[in-house]
């Protein structure tokens, strides 16, 4: 006998037709999160896509080569991700997991609809679903072990992470998945009875379903039911809630390691012309940061290593890259709802979300970019608001003392002019 099985087995039509009605409102309501988000992001300096979508296919390809090939690489091979002990281990292992389980529901679904149109046109059977069904069942079980690896993370509670409560209804809800998503086909297995390899395909589930094995057909069917509808359940909730939680880094991600720039915490330089066209320099609120600056904002999901790769942070100073994004984030918010209530004035930028001795506290290393699994660039969302701070004469700091050193004495240092270049000597010894 061939090795299959039904799509919707023991799943009657009303509750495939009631299944395909609530996947469309999950849908629905993922669609809407991602666009409130897209609105926020319209707020900042236009990207002019039509621009970059002009020319030929070889020249589209040229153009946007860079940032498929920094996708591929740093989001769906997650090089950025690497070398960080058991965070690296719990992303990667939920990662492969999560992936592996989409494009099997993906191919499961394909099937399906394929062979609804034609009998001749299935293809999950034999040798095809024999490899499907194992590698599903293996793979499934790297995403319960990511999860629970985060869960230990969680309960560690590093400093430099960022918590919220919705932080456990994600890592809840993936165990719940995981868990009845081998329920499901254990259950499966005791009703439908599968023989040689076409059960022995499946080794979790199998092992499962012997925890079943006095139970009737009747029963197992009836459980099989049951348990089918909560993970269905808990499969929409988890697609609804992505662009209301953390997990909206996986839209925004990939999203901004496209967009982003390919070197991260580059100074750009202002002509006179953009600067009498724009009227100012440097950013004074939070819409002069452009659209892709905007983004980028949503992409972060607080891992904190740009925080414990900051050396001002490690100084004590009031200076955290994961806080100026987190601030700017919550900026973006209230301005947004300030300019939807009709408000004449929106939240303040500067001395409100962020303070002028937080921006002058940054040395511009580049430590936290590098670090950014999705290219955040955090030094040139300070170094736009540290401009507008010098155009306005708020210069403090120890840049102040060197630029009044400089006019007095023709050196950073404020020494005489003769001794001005000592330092050379210094430097040698």
């Amino acid at each position: 006998m061939t090795p299959t099985r039904e799509t919707f087995g023991n799943i009657p039509l009303s509750s495939q037709l009631a299944f395909y009605a609530l996947a469309a409102a999950s849908m629905a309501v993922f669609c809407w999160g991602c666009w409130r988000r897209w609105r926020l992001w319209q707020m900042g300096q236009p990207i002019d896509f039509r621009a970059q979508l002009q020319g030929g296919l070889g020249e589209l390809w040229r153009r946007f080569r860079p940032g498929v090939k920094r996708v591929a690489v740093e989001a769906g091979a997650q090089q950025r991700v690497l070398g960080r002990g058991l965070a690296t281990w719990a992303h990667l292992s939920l990662y492969i997991g999560f992936i592996a389980l989409l494009i099997g529901t993906t191919l499961l679904e394909i099937d399906n609809i394929a062979s609804a149109i034609s009998k001749s046109w299935k293809f999950h059977q034999g040798t095809y679903y024999v490899v499907y069904e194992f590698t599903l069942d293996v793979l499934g079980l790297l995403f319960i072990v990511g999860t629970i690896l985060f869960f230990l993370r969680r309960l560690q509670k590093p400093a430099s992470v960022g918590h919220r409560a919705t932080d456990w209804y994600v890592l809840w809800s993936f165990l719940a998945m995981g868990v009845t998503g081998y329920l499901v086909e254990a259950l499966r297995i005791v009703w439908q009875q599968p023989t040689g390899i076409g059960a022995q395909c499946s080794p979790v589930g199998l092992w499962m379903a012997g925890w079943f094995d006095t139970w009737s057909e009747a029963e197992a069917r009836s459980a099989h039911f049951a348990v089918w509808w909560i993970h269905a359940f808990l499969v929409f909730g988890f697609i609804a809630s992505i662009p209301f939680t953390r997990l909206f880094h996986f839209v925004a991600g990939p999203l901004n390691i496209f967009l982003a720039k390919p070197a991260l915490g580059v100074m750009q330089p202002v002509t006179m012309e953009e600067v009498e066209k724009l009227e100012r320099i440097g950013v004074s609120d939070i819409r002069h940061f452009t659209t892709q600056q905007l983004l980028s904002l949503d992409a972060c999901m607080e891992c904190g290593r740009c925080e414990e790769a900051c050396p001002a942070f490690a100084t004590t100073k009031p200076l955290s890259p994961k806080a100026v994004v987190q601030d700017l984030k919550g900026l973006m918010e209230r301005t947004a709802a300030a300019l939807g209530s009709g408000a004449k004035e929106v939240p303040p930028l500067h001395g409100g979300a962020i303070e002028a001795e937080t921006l002058w506290s940054c040395t511009a290393c580049s430590a936290c970019v590098n670090v950014c699994p999705v290219r955040i660039d955090q030094v040139s969302l300070i170094l736009s608001m540290r401009r507008h701070l010098v155009a306005e004469g708020g210069l403090s700091g120890t840049a102040a003392t060197a630029l009044r050193r400089m006019q007095s004495n023709a050196n950073p240092w404020g020494l005489p002019a003769a001794e001005r270049a000592a330092w050379r000597e210094t430097a040698k010894n």
